[in-house]
């Protein structure tokens, strides 16, 4: 396995997926540079891996929960990745010139972290359900559930729908 290569295709959107799992852009950077030293310590795993995509992802997780883990103590740390994004949506992007899309942004932080993480791995790095459900440790099904009802939440949110 080629680091440089695997920076090159997923450097940025871990990056970006790390800042809105953390809130913050000096962890979201420890962490991925803990991710691909964990990455060259798989030399052998690499042969086994089916969805390189959902792997990188998923190793991402696990390493932003444990640095929530390591930072907060354990206790504190599983009430953070059980709420989810401690960041959300905001520090992932810079912040939008588009009215809409900022009302947008401000409602999907509002949705339940489950539903949160599917809707933005869905819509901002174009995962499948499947690697969704890899990623999460949840079926594909139930990624796909959280996509639609994160996503109808938001129809209503942004339509002024009760």
């Amino acid at each position: 396995m080629n680091l440089d290569e695997l920076y090159e295709r997923h450097g940025e959107s871990l990056y970006r997926y790390l800042l809105f799992r953390l809130g913050s852009a000096e962890d979201a950077e420890d962490v991925l540079q803990e991710a691909f030293c964990r990455f060259a310590r798989y030399d052998l795993r690499w042969r086994l891996v089916r969805n390189e995509r959902a792997f990188v992802f998923r190793v991402a997780r696990n390493e932003a929960n444990r640095c929530l883990r390591r930072k907060l103590g354990r206790k504190e740390g599983e009430i953070m990745i059980a709420l989810g994004a401690a960041g959300g949506l905001a520090e992932a992007f810079a912040a939008p010139d588009e009215p809409s899309l900022a009302l947008l942004l401000r409602r999907a932080e509002e949705l339940p972290a489950e539903q949160r993480e599917a809707v933005y791995l869905k819509v901002f790095d174009g995962l499948t359900f499947k690697e969704i459900a890899s990623v999460c440790g949840v079926s594909a099904n139930t990624a796909a559930s959280r996509y639609r009802y994160g996503i109808e939440k938001l129809r209503r949110a942004v339509g002024g729908e009760p």
